[in-house]
């Protein structure tokens, strides 16, 4: 097979790579570490394949283009699924879960509606989503944004981002609070200490998948060269002055919402609105905390958050959509002064790609919470 024949043959190939990658880690047939790094690509893999389809369609059969709106809506039900699943988890009562005797005669009608108004809210956020199927409203939108209206990549792109900056905060506005902090996550955690885990080859593995994943979604093989990859992601060398911006905004940010954080919780809380607890939070980065950990899971949040946000989605969609989707991808965590915070942190991140590249934001993003798990890890409060 000739060089061009490879490149054109690449999205089927790697239809059927992540195909096979998904049976063989929801089969179970491949345990340990071996297993769990194909679990890892999980994260990726839907994503990776809705746009092999998408670059089939343009250049391919038609077909291909029913194959892919098809995906992106069985995509979009997915991420609904998902967190309708974790919202409805942190509302259930504990003896439920369990699968203890249940009498339907002693049903909480208040817990039905919560459990309703959650199923309800999910739903409408799935296809408020979808809002970016009308031509008419990507057309619009491209007023401001630089996308193209009439591009099929784009349009998917826009509908997943849309799908992924909605869904997500439903069930923290339907239960009041983080889904992940709830006593129905902690607890058991707590109890079989995989807190206590070593999560540091879970890390790893997620980041790379996830810059595998950004490579071909961004033509990898298909459109592009690797070269020409890296310049589209935003990765280059980084100078001598970059680097020394990176460590000094970092540090700079981690200053400034040492104020802006109980800022942020005062007001939130004085809206009446849930606030986040910290120490639920630091339970949850436990498996972290040692020095291997929390460079892995710096390095990690701040790569691969970086080059799949900023690097990939914000050249096309600009800086407000990417820093609202890096936000909401927290909300299983944090409540809406976690959130806020999150959210502005992100715009600091674009600013930094907009103004000078990738690495350079994703050096800072990784500085940023390397200070931060090394200052929780020797008991300091942030």
């Amino acid at each position: 097979m000739s060089l061009e024949s490879f490149r054109r043959h690449t999205p089927e190939l790697l239809i059927a790579a992540f195909g096979l990658i998904f049976l063989a880690a929801v089969s179970g047939t491949v345990g340990g570490e071996a297993g769990s790094f194909l679990v890892a690509s999980l994260d990726v893999a839907f994503f990776v394949v809705l746009a092999m389809l998408v670059y089939l369609a343009d250049d391919r059969h038609p077909a291909y283009r029913w194959a892919a709106v098809f995906w992106l809506l069985a995509l979009v039900g997915g991420v609904a699924a998902a967190a309708a699943g974790v919202g409805v988890i942190a509302i259930l009562p504990a003896e439920v879960l369990e699968g203890a005797e249940f009498d339907p005669e002693t049903v909480d009608l208040a817990l039905a509606g919560e459990v309703a108004l959650l199923l309800l809210g999910v739903l409408a956020a799935a296809l408020a989503s979808l809002v970016g199927l009308s031509r008419r409203f990507r057309v619009r939108l491209a007023r401001y944004l630089p996308f193209d209206p009439d591009s099929l990549l784009h349009t998917v792109a826009l509908v997943v981002i849309l799908a992924l900056i909605l869904i997500p905060t439903i069930p923290l506005l339907a239960t009041g609070g983080p889904p992940f902090l709830s006593p129905q996550f902690l607890d058991p955690l707590l109890e079989s200490g995989d807190l206590l885990a070593d999560t540091v080859t879970l890390n790893a593995y997620t980041l790379f998948w996830t810059l595998i994943g950004s490579f071909f979604i961004a033509g990898a093989c298909v459109r592009r060269t690797p070269r020409q990859v890296l310049k589209r992601l935003g990765l280059v060398r980084p100078t001598g002055r970059e680097i020394a911006l990176a460590v000094a905004v970092a540090f700079a940010l981690v200053i400034a919402f040492h104020f802006i954080d109980p800022a942020l919780a005062a007001l939130v809380g004085w809206l009446g609105l849930p606030v986040t607890d910290v120490e639920a939070v630091n339970l949850l980065f436990a498996g972290s905390l040692t020095l291997p950990g929390i460079i892995v899971a710096s390095i990690a949040a701040g790569f691969g958050e970086e080059v799949s946000i900023r690097g990939l989605l914000q050249p096309r969609f600009g800086i407000l959509l990417p820093a609202l989707l890096f936000a909401s991808l927290h909300a299983f965590q944090y409540s809406w002064d976690g959130l806020i915070s999150v959210f502005l942190a992100g715009l600091v991140f674009a600013c930094i790609r907009r103004y000078s590249n990738t690495t350079t934001s994703a050096v800072t993003h990784t500085v940023y919470d390397l200070v931060l798990f090394a200052m929780l890890m020797v008991g300091v409060s942030f």
